[in-house]
Protein backbone atom coordinates (compact mmCIF):
# COMPACT_ATOMS: atom_id res chain seq x y z
CA UNK A 1 0.00 0.00 0.00
CA UNK A 2 1.40 3.79 -1.00
CA UNK A 3 1.73 6.09 2.08
CA UNK A 4 -0.83 8.35 0.79
CA UNK A 5 -3.25 5.61 0.41
CA UNK A 6 -2.40 5.16 4.19
CA UNK A 7 -2.50 8.64 5.09
CA UNK A 8 -6.00 8.73 3.43
CA UNK A 9 -7.11 5.50 5.12
CA UNK A 10 -6.27 6.89 8.76
CA UNK A 11 -7.19 10.45 7.64
CA UNK A 12 -10.75 8.70 6.96
CA UNK A 13 -11.00 7.15 10.67
CA UNK A 14 -10.26 10.21 12.33
CA UNK A 15 -13.15 11.50 10.90
CA UNK A 16 -15.38 8.89 11.29
CA UNK A 17 -14.03 9.07 15.17
CA UNK A 18 -14.70 12.87 15.15
CA UNK A 19 -18.16 11.84 14.19
CA UNK A 20 -19.00 9.21 16.36
CA UNK A 21 -18.34 11.47 19.02
CA UNK A 22 -19.75 14.54 17.45
CA UNK A 23 -22.98 12.09 17.43
CA UNK A 24 -23.59 12.62 21.30
CA UNK A 25 -23.59 16.39 21.16
CA UNK A 26 -27.47 16.62 20.39
CA UNK A 27 -28.58 14.56 24.25
CA UNK A 28 -26.08 16.40 25.78
CA UNK A 29 -27.15 19.65 24.72
CA UNK A 30 -30.91 18.85 25.38
CA UNK A 31 -30.15 18.00 28.79
CA UNK A 32 -28.24 20.66 30.17
CA UNK A 33 -30.72 23.52 31.81
CA UNK A 34 -28.82 26.48 30.87
CA UNK A 35 -29.73 27.88 27.19
CA UNK A 36 -27.54 27.95 23.70
CA UNK A 37 -25.70 31.16 25.01
CA UNK A 38 -24.75 29.53 28.49
CA UNK A 39 -24.12 25.82 26.90
CA UNK A 40 -21.92 28.28 24.07
CA UNK A 41 -19.59 29.33 26.90
CA UNK A 42 -18.80 26.74 28.98
CA UNK A 43 -18.41 24.18 26.23
CA UNK A 44 -16.07 26.47 24.19
CA UNK A 45 -14.12 27.32 27.71
CA UNK A 46 -13.78 23.71 28.25
CA UNK A 47 -12.74 22.88 25.01
CA UNK A 48 -10.62 25.20 23.70
CA UNK A 49 -8.51 24.61 27.09
CA UNK A 50 -8.41 20.63 25.58
CA UNK A 51 -7.45 21.68 21.83
CA UNK A 52 -4.94 24.50 23.37
CA UNK A 53 -3.38 21.69 25.27
CA UNK A 54 -2.99 19.04 22.07
CA UNK A 55 -1.95 22.09 20.15
CA UNK A 56 0.80 23.00 22.70
CA UNK A 57 2.07 19.57 22.67
CA UNK A 58 2.57 18.68 19.49
CA UNK A 59 3.86 22.00 18.42
CA UNK A 60 6.87 21.93 21.78
CA UNK A 61 9.63 21.77 18.79
CA UNK A 62 8.56 24.38 16.83
CA UNK A 63 6.52 26.57 19.21
CA UNK A 64 3.09 27.78 19.38
CA UNK A 65 3.79 30.68 16.26
CA UNK A 66 4.28 34.38 16.00
CA UNK A 67 1.11 36.79 16.59
CA UNK A 68 0.84 37.53 12.87
CA UNK A 69 0.35 34.09 11.81
CA UNK A 70 -2.32 33.73 14.57
CA UNK A 71 -3.93 36.86 13.44
CA UNK A 72 -3.57 36.21 9.74
CA UNK A 73 -6.98 36.34 7.41
CA UNK A 74 -7.21 32.31 6.96
CA UNK A 75 -6.61 31.58 10.31
CA UNK A 76 -9.54 34.69 11.00
CA UNK A 77 -11.53 33.54 8.30
CA UNK A 78 -11.76 29.64 9.92
CA UNK A 79 -12.49 30.90 13.23
CA UNK A 80 -15.60 33.10 12.46
CA UNK A 81 -16.72 29.73 10.46
CA UNK A 82 -16.10 27.75 13.22
CA UNK A 83 -17.83 29.46 16.26
CA UNK A 84 -20.52 30.29 13.68
CA UNK A 85 -21.37 26.93 12.85
CA UNK A 86 -21.13 25.66 16.54
CA UNK A 87 -22.86 28.69 18.00
CA UNK A 88 -25.96 28.07 15.68
CA UNK A 89 -25.74 24.93 16.11
CA UNK A 90 -26.35 24.51 19.86
CA UNK A 91 -29.16 27.81 19.17
CA UNK A 92 -30.81 25.17 16.70
CA UNK A 93 -30.69 22.03 19.11
CA UNK A 94 -32.36 24.18 21.58
CA UNK A 95 -35.22 25.45 19.51
CA UNK A 96 -36.08 22.70 17.14
CA UNK A 97 -35.89 18.98 17.30
CA UNK A 98 -32.37 16.91 17.44
CA UNK A 99 -33.48 15.01 14.27
CA UNK A 100 -34.03 18.59 12.14
CA UNK A 101 -30.82 20.68 13.96
CA UNK A 102 -28.15 17.73 12.49
CA UNK A 103 -29.91 16.43 9.20
CA UNK A 104 -30.10 20.29 8.33
CA UNK A 105 -26.73 21.04 9.12
CA UNK A 106 -25.89 18.08 6.92
CA UNK A 107 -26.47 20.06 3.95
CA UNK A 108 -23.35 21.21 4.05
CA UNK A 109 -21.87 18.73 1.44
CA UNK A 110 -24.45 20.48 -0.93
CA UNK A 111 -22.52 23.55 -0.66
CA UNK A 112 -19.07 22.19 -0.96
CA UNK A 113 -20.29 20.30 -4.08
CA UNK A 114 -20.45 23.98 -5.46
CA UNK A 115 -17.90 25.32 -4.46
CA UNK A 116 -15.04 23.08 -4.15
CA UNK A 117 -14.71 22.68 -7.91
CA UNK A 118 -14.59 26.24 -8.18
CA UNK A 119 -11.49 26.53 -5.99
CA UNK A 120 -9.94 23.36 -7.33
CA UNK A 121 -10.79 24.18 -11.01
CA UNK A 122 -12.34 21.31 -11.42
CA UNK A 123 -15.72 19.95 -12.67
CA UNK A 124 -18.87 18.72 -10.86
CA UNK A 125 -19.22 14.99 -11.46
CA UNK A 126 -22.71 13.97 -12.48
CA UNK A 127 -23.24 11.99 -9.09
CA UNK A 128 -22.25 15.11 -7.10
CA UNK A 129 -24.75 17.13 -9.27
CA UNK A 130 -27.54 14.24 -8.31
CA UNK A 131 -26.68 14.47 -4.68
CA UNK A 132 -27.46 18.13 -4.38
CA UNK A 133 -30.83 17.96 -6.56
CA UNK A 134 -31.98 14.96 -4.02
CA UNK A 135 -31.00 16.72 -0.98
CA UNK A 136 -32.18 19.95 -1.76
CA UNK A 137 -35.38 18.89 -2.46
CA UNK A 138 -35.49 16.74 0.96
CA UNK A 139 -34.53 19.72 2.67
CA UNK A 140 -38.24 20.73 1.81
CA UNK A 141 -39.92 18.23 3.96
CA UNK A 142 -38.38 19.64 7.17
CA UNK A 143 -40.51 22.87 6.88
CA UNK A 144 -43.66 20.79 6.23
CA UNK A 145 -46.04 20.07 8.43
CA UNK A 146 -48.23 22.11 11.79
CA UNK A 147 -46.26 25.60 11.82
CA UNK A 148 -44.52 26.54 15.32
CA UNK A 149 -42.18 29.63 15.03
CA UNK A 150 -39.64 28.57 17.89
CA UNK A 151 -39.07 25.54 14.99
CA UNK A 152 -38.96 27.27 12.26
CA UNK A 153 -35.92 29.50 13.50
CA UNK A 154 -34.45 26.28 15.15
CA UNK A 155 -34.76 24.94 11.28
CA UNK A 156 -33.16 28.42 10.15
CA UNK A 157 -30.58 27.98 12.45
CA UNK A 158 -29.42 24.42 11.38
CA UNK A 159 -29.37 25.61 7.65
CA UNK A 160 -26.82 28.59 8.71
CA UNK A 161 -24.93 26.15 11.00
CA UNK A 162 -24.75 23.91 7.51
CA UNK A 163 -23.27 26.76 5.76
CA UNK A 164 -20.91 27.76 7.83
CA UNK A 165 -19.57 23.92 8.14
CA UNK A 166 -18.98 23.93 4.73
CA UNK A 167 -17.10 27.18 4.94
CA UNK A 168 -15.28 26.06 7.47
CA UNK A 169 -14.12 23.32 5.62
CA UNK A 170 -13.42 24.58 2.75
CA UNK A 171 -10.82 26.93 4.29
CA UNK A 172 -9.31 24.08 6.10
CA UNK A 173 -8.57 22.94 2.61
CA UNK A 174 -7.24 26.08 1.80
CA UNK A 175 -3.55 25.96 -0.72
CA UNK A 176 -2.17 28.07 1.90
CA UNK A 177 -3.94 25.62 4.74
CA UNK A 178 -1.37 24.29 7.19
CA UNK A 179 -1.37 22.24 10.17
CA UNK A 180 -0.74 24.94 12.27
CA UNK A 181 -3.83 27.16 10.96
CA UNK A 182 -5.93 24.51 11.05
CA UNK A 183 -5.11 24.32 15.02
CA UNK A 184 -4.62 28.35 15.49
CA UNK A 185 -8.48 28.93 13.89
CA UNK A 186 -10.16 26.45 16.24
CA UNK A 187 -8.40 27.96 19.11
CA UNK A 188 -9.59 31.04 18.63
CA UNK A 189 -12.94 30.11 17.59
CA UNK A 190 -13.66 28.28 21.18
CA UNK A 191 -11.71 31.73 22.29
CA UNK A 192 -13.95 34.24 20.49
CA UNK A 193 -17.22 32.20 21.62
CA UNK A 194 -16.07 32.18 25.18
CA UNK A 195 -15.74 36.08 25.21
CA UNK A 196 -18.84 36.98 23.25
CA UNK A 197 -20.78 34.74 25.27
CA UNK A 198 -19.30 36.12 28.62
CA UNK A 199 -20.08 39.89 27.75
CA UNK A 200 -23.98 38.49 26.76
CA UNK A 201 -24.32 37.38 30.84
CA UNK A 202 -22.39 40.15 31.71
CA UNK A 203 -25.35 41.93 30.03
CA UNK A 204 -28.25 40.19 31.51
CA UNK A 205 -29.00 38.44 28.16
CA UNK A 206 -27.84 35.02 29.81
CA UNK A 207 -27.24 32.93 33.03
CA UNK A 208 -23.33 30.82 33.66
CA UNK A 209 -24.56 29.45 36.67
CA UNK A 210 -23.71 25.59 36.60
CA UNK A 211 -25.92 23.27 38.47
CA UNK A 212 -23.91 19.55 39.22
CA UNK A 213 -26.03 17.71 36.45
CA UNK A 214 -25.06 20.40 34.01
CA UNK A 215 -21.14 20.79 34.95
CA UNK A 216 -20.48 17.06 34.27
CA UNK A 217 -22.35 17.05 30.71
CA UNK A 218 -20.57 20.39 29.72
CA UNK A 219 -17.27 18.78 30.74
CA UNK A 220 -18.03 15.97 28.42
CA UNK A 221 -19.39 18.51 25.51
CA UNK A 222 -16.29 20.43 25.89
CA UNK A 223 -13.21 17.97 26.41
CA UNK A 224 -14.81 14.88 24.26
CA UNK A 225 -17.41 15.84 21.98
CA UNK A 226 -15.89 19.17 20.96
CA UNK A 227 -12.00 19.18 21.90
CA UNK A 228 -11.29 15.67 21.29
CA UNK A 229 -13.66 15.42 18.13
CA UNK A 230 -12.43 18.72 16.78
CA UNK A 231 -8.99 17.95 17.24
CA UNK A 232 -9.44 14.46 15.29
CA UNK A 233 -11.11 15.86 12.49
CA UNK A 234 -8.48 18.62 12.09
CA UNK A 235 -6.16 16.02 11.25
CA UNK A 236 -8.27 13.98 9.31
CA UNK A 237 -9.47 16.78 6.69
CA UNK A 238 -5.86 17.26 6.18
CA UNK A 239 -5.60 14.28 4.36
CA UNK A 240 -8.92 13.60 2.41
CA UNK A 241 -10.90 16.17 0.46
CA UNK A 242 -13.45 18.50 2.13
CA UNK A 243 -16.46 16.58 0.52
CA UNK A 244 -15.06 12.60 1.26
CA UNK A 245 -14.42 14.35 5.02
CA UNK A 246 -18.16 16.04 5.39
CA UNK A 247 -19.43 12.66 3.88
CA UNK A 248 -17.95 10.24 6.15
CA UNK A 249 -18.97 12.47 9.17
CA UNK A 250 -23.00 11.72 8.01
CA UNK A 251 -22.46 8.60 10.73
CA UNK A 252 -22.90 11.82 13.14
CA UNK A 253 -26.69 12.95 11.67
CA UNK A 254 -27.34 8.64 11.89
CA UNK A 255 -26.52 8.44 15.61
CA UNK A 256 -27.56 11.92 16.64
CA UNK A 257 -31.31 11.11 16.70
CA UNK A 258 -30.91 7.90 17.76
CA UNK A 259 -29.02 8.87 21.12
CA UNK A 260 -31.86 11.33 21.67
CA UNK A 261 -34.58 9.30 21.24
CA UNK A 262 -33.24 6.64 23.49
CA UNK A 263 -32.14 9.27 26.09
CA UNK A 264 -35.69 11.77 26.40
CA UNK A 265 -37.36 10.06 23.98
CA UNK A 266 -37.47 12.36 21.39
CA UNK A 267 -39.26 11.73 18.47
CA UNK A 268 -38.98 13.83 14.70
CA UNK A 269 -41.96 14.68 12.58
CA UNK A 270 -42.65 11.82 10.08
CA UNK A 271 -41.32 14.42 6.64
CA UNK A 272 -38.17 15.03 8.76
CA UNK A 273 -37.46 11.23 8.86
CA UNK A 274 -38.46 11.13 5.51
CA UNK A 275 -36.16 13.94 4.63
CA UNK A 276 -33.35 12.98 6.61
CA UNK A 277 -33.17 9.18 5.40
CA UNK A 278 -33.23 10.65 1.78
CA UNK A 279 -29.99 13.19 2.48
CA UNK A 280 -28.47 10.30 4.24
CA UNK A 281 -28.82 7.81 1.09
CA UNK A 282 -27.80 9.57 -1.48
CA UNK A 283 -24.71 10.89 0.47
CA UNK A 284 -24.29 7.28 1.27
CA UNK A 285 -24.12 6.20 -1.93
CA UNK A 286 -22.17 8.79 -3.13
CA UNK A 287 -19.60 8.10 -0.55
CA UNK A 288 -19.21 4.58 -1.90
CA UNK A 289 -19.10 5.30 -5.33
CA UNK A 290 -16.46 8.02 -4.57
CA UNK A 291 -14.83 5.47 -2.48
CA UNK A 292 -14.38 2.57 -5.33
CA UNK A 293 -13.20 5.02 -7.85
CA UNK A 294 -10.81 5.59 -5.24
CA UNK A 295 -9.62 2.52 -4.90
CA UNK A 296 -9.70 2.03 -9.15
CA UNK A 297 -7.86 4.97 -9.67
CA UNK A 298 -4.51 3.26 -7.01
CA UNK A 299 -5.08 -0.15 -9.48
CA UNK A 300 -4.36 2.00 -12.00
CA UNK A 301 -1.48 3.84 -10.88
CA UNK A 302 -0.34 0.58 -9.68
CA UNK A 303 0.12 -0.76 -12.78
CA UNK A 304 1.58 1.97 -14.62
Amino acid sequence: MSVPCLSSRNGGIAVLAAALLWSTGGLFIKEVTLDAWGVSFWRSTFAGITIFAIYRSMQRQTGLGTLREWCSPLVLLGAFFYALMLVVFVLATKLTTSANAIFLEYTAPIYVLFIEPLLSHTRMKRSDLATVLISTAAMALFFIGKFQVRSFWGNVAALVSGMAFAAYALTLKHQHATIASRWQGVILGHAAIAIVMAIVAASGGTTLALSGNDLWRLLFLGILQIGVAYSLFTYGISHIRAIDATLIAMVEPVLNPIWVFLGIGERPANFAIVGGLMILTVSIVRTVRGARETVELESVRSGE
